[in-house]
């Protein structure tokens, strides 16, 4: 059962991330009235023009890609953390930094818990994209080019996230995200797993989900700085399970991608491949 619960938790992040296609629209609703406004792109306030979120009460998204080129550099991060029937856990973590004043980036990837498996750590700059895989002694080296379109590539991944299920969503109130005021909203809806949580556990278990609930942190711009979902369910033998994904935006303006301590050593060991 723990092989097959990760093979779904590995792929289904995976799709979440946009690795597998996520969905990049995004949409103004009006929680209040239930009327949506206009979509578009990767971001979208009702006339796209990434301005501040107005009125609290209404779930407003403004152009996250705008507004993350005019900060010059962000940590987009993706999540997911399960908890099983036998109370094992297991968090996946895909972390990316963004410098495009210095047109650089870096990636991690990690499995931690039970389920802890492969990772790697990815730094592209000057053309040319480093990766280390493995940990300790029983690392790898790959060194290719870098494909031309890193920096939108970083860009699409800070704004990807679907807002179309937050058209009934509630404002509950302020909190302090980053260093910075936001405004969160829930929409809580136990169907709703079926479409973004429905293979988390693995076939093998028969979970009924007794709360789904989808959570979104919006700054005074309109920037939704924090997404995900939230998961509680039930076994068949009373056992619970539970598992929170996350989409985060942090550090805007001030994240910096130094060189890896470890770049000199995959310049020299690395396989290159043109």
């Amino acid at each position: 059962m723990r092989n097959q619960t990760l093979t779904v938790f590995v792929a289904l992040v995976l799709v979440l991330a946009g690795c597998a296609g996520a969905p990049t629209d995004s949409t103004t609703a009006t929680p209040t009235d239930g009327s949506s406004g206009g979509s578009g792109g990767s971001g979208g306030g009702s006339d796209g023009s990434g301005g501040g979120a107005g009125d609290a009460d209404e779930f407003v998204v403004s152009d996250a890609e705008a507004a993350l080129r005019d900060a010059g550099s962000f940590t987009s991060t993706w999540s997911l953390r399960i908890v099983d029937s036998e109370g094992q856990e297991s968090t996946l973590t895909n972390a990316y930094y963004v410098d495009l004043d210095a047109n650089r980036t870096s990636e991690t990837f990690t499995i931690t818990g039970d389920d802890e498996g492969a990772s790697y750590e990815r730094f592209i700059a000057d053309g040319t994209s480093y990766t280390r895989f493995g940990d300790g002694t029983d690392v790898l080296y790959q060194v290719i080019p870098a494909d031309g379109n890193q920096l939108d590539y970083a860009l699409a991944r800070g704004a990807s996230f679907a807002y179309d299920d937050f058209e009934e969503a509630t404002f509950v109130g302020t909190e302090t995200f980053d260093g910075v005021t936001v405004d969160r909203y829930e929409y809580t809806d136990p169907m709703l797993w079926r479409q973004y949580g429905a293979g988390t556990f693995g076939s093998d278990q028969n979970v009924t989900i007794t709360d789904f609930t989808l959570v979104a942190l919006v700054d005074q711009n309109g920037i939704a700085r924090s997404s995900g979902w939230e998961l509680v369910g039930e076994t068949e033998s009373g056992e619970r399970v539970s598992a929170e994904w996350r989409f985060e935006l942090t550090d805007l303006g001030s994240t910096d991608v130094p060189d890896p301590e470890w770049l000199d050593e995959a310049r020299e060991e690395g396989t290159v491949t043109y």
